[in-house]
C-alpha cells in the first residue's frame, strides 16, 4: 500500500506537526506500506508551486522489525503548501495526482492552514475533494470548535465563526473516517452531527515508555509547550516567584517555541520576565534531547489556561515517568479519565493553588514516584506501534469502502 500523509510537520513546531512526525515514521517502520510520502508545509512559502516543492527523507525509527516482508525505508517529505496561501489546497491534490496513494491520512487542527480565515476553509476542504476523487481517506481531528472556548485562544468570536466551523466539520466529516484523540469530542461530534464515520485513537506515546530515575538533590520545574497567551507561561513565572521565596534552589526550564499563531509571543515574555535568578530560557527543543530534558526535571508544570485537544506534552512526560500539575480543564479530565493517568489539578489561573500544588509534589518524593509509575503502566499500553496499528487499520477499511463505492 502507498500512503500519502498531509500534516504540518517540524522544523515547525506545534503539537500536531510533532504528533504527524512521529507518526509517520511509526508507519513507515511499520512493515505495512510500499512508500509513505509526506505533503508537508513550507515553514516560509518560497515558490508558489508544487512541482517545485523541496524533498526530504527521513530514516526509519531504529528498533522497527527488518523481517517484514514489504517496507519502506524511509518517509519522503514533500514540502507543498504554506499557511495562509489560498493555493495549498490545489498544491496538495496536485501532489496528490501524482502520487496515485492506495490511501491518505489528514492529520489537522482547525488552524494548520493559517490564521486567515479562507485560507483555512479552502485547507480545510481538501479531505472532502480528495475523497471525491476516489482516493480512500481518514482525517484525524485534534480539536473541536466546540468544545474550546475560542475567545481564550485568541480566535475570533461571532456568528461567521459559528457557521464557518459548523460547515468545515461537516465537509471533514465527508472523509471516510474522521478520527479524534478524545472518545469525548466522538462522542459530542456524533451527537451535534450524527456522524457514523468516527473513531478513537489516544495520543499514546511518543517513544517506548520508560521510567528515568528522578532527579536528586536538584528539584527542577519544567514547561514544555508551544508557547500562546493561553498556555499561562506568565503565571508559572509568577508561582515560580513565590516558591523561590522559600527555596532558592529552585530551578524552572522554559523548553519549546512559539505557537504558529502566535509569532514572537516567547520572545515578548522572556524580554519582560527574563531576568530572574534559575530560569532557564532553552527556546526549542530537537526530538533527540526529549528524553534528557524530561529526565532532569522534577515535576512538569502545564498552567493552560485553554485547551485544544488532547495535550502532547502530558503524554511524553507520563511516558518519561515524570508527575504533572496540570489545569483543571474539561479535555484534561477527560483525558486522564479515558487514559487512566493520575495528574496533579489546579484551577486554572489560580497562582496560589499552582505553587502550593508544586511546593506540596517537590517535596513528597515518594508521591512523585508513585505518580510516574502509574502513569508509565497506563502509557506502555499506548505505545507508538499501537497507534500505528490503529491507523494501519482504519486505512485498510477505508480503501475497502473505497472499493465498494
Amino acid at each position: 500500500m502507498r500512503l500519502a500523509i498531509v500534516s504540518p510537520f517540524p522544523p515547525e513546531i506545534s503539537g500536531v506537526g510533532q504528533y504527524g512526525a512521529r507518526v509517520a515514521q511509526g508507519l513507515a517502520s511499520s512493515g505495512a506500506f510500499e512508500s509513505v510520502t509526506v505533503l508537508a508545509n513550507r515553514v516560509r512559502l518560497i515558490a508558489q508551486n508544487a512541482k517545485h516543492a523541496e524533498i526530504e527523507n527521513l530514516p526509519p525509527i531504529s528498533g522497527s522489525s527488518a523481517d517484514s516482508a514489504v517496507r519502506s525505508e524511509s518517509t519522503v517529505v514533500r514540502r507543498v503548501w504554506a499557511r495562509d496561501w489560498a493555493g495549498s489546497s490545489p498544491a496538495i491534490l496536485g501532489a496528490l495526482a501524482d502520487l496515485a496513494p492506495d490511501a491518505i491520512w489528514f492529520n489537522l487542527g482547525l488552524s494548520v492552514f493559517g490564521r486567515s480565515r479562507w485560507a483555512n476553509v479552502l485547507g480545510l476542504a481538501t479531505p472532502m475533494l480528495a475523497r471525491a476523487r476516489g482516493w480512500p481517506t481518514v482525517v484525524t481531528l485534534h480539536e473541536i470548535f466546540e468544545a474550546v472556548s475560542l475567545h481564550d485562544l485568541g480566535a475570533a468570536n461571532g456568528r461567521l465563526t459559528y457557521l464557518g466551523g459548523r460547515a468545515v466539520t461537516q465537509m471533514l466529516l465527508r472523509a471516510d473516517t474522521v478520527c479524534f484523540t478524545l472518545r469525548r469530542y466522538v462522542a459530542e461530534v456524533e451527537r451535534r452531527y450524527g456522524a457514523k464515520n468516527l473513531a478513537h485513537v489516544p495520543v499514546g506515546a511518543f517513544d517506548p515508555p520508560e521510567f528515568l530515575p528522578l532527579p536528586n538533590p536538584r528539584r527542577e520545574i519544567l514547561i514544555f509547550a508551544t508557547y500562546a497567551p493561553y498556555k499561562g507561561l506568565p503565571l508559572l513565572l509568577d508561582a515560580f516567584a513565590d516558591l523561590q521565596a522559600r527555596d532558592r534552589d529552585l530551578r524552572l526550564t522554559i523548553a519549546g517555541g512559539d505557537h504558529p499563531r502566535f509569532p514572537g509571543y516567547l520572545e515578548s515574555i522572556r524580554r519582560l520576565r527574563g531576568r530572574g535568578a534559575n530560569i532557564h530560557w532553552l527556546g526549542p527543543v530537537p526530538e533527540a534531547d526529549l528524553r534528557a530534558l524530561f529526565g532532569q526535571s522534577s515535576v512538569v508544570a502545564l498552567p493552560y489556561m485553554a485547551t485544544t485537544g488532547a495535550s502532547s506534552v502530558i503524554h511524553r512526560a507520563a511516558a518519561y515517568g515524570r508527575p504533572v500539575v496540570v489545569s483543571d480543564l474539561p479535555d484534561v479530565r477527560a483525558m486522564a479519565a479515558e487514559e487512566g493517568l493520575w495528574l496533579e489539578y489546579v484551577p486554572a489561573g489560580d497562582r496560589a493553588a499552582l505553587a502550593r500544588s508544586l511546593a506540596d509534589l517537590l517535596a513528597d518524593r515518594p508521591r512523585r514516584e508513585a505518580m510516574a509509575r502509574h502513569n508509565l503502566a497506563a502509557m506502555q499500553k499506548m505505545t507508538l506501534a499501537d497507534t500505528c496499528a490503529a491507523y494501519v487499520t482504519l486505512f485498510q477499511q477505508a480503501v475497502r469502502q473505497t472499493l465498494k463505492r
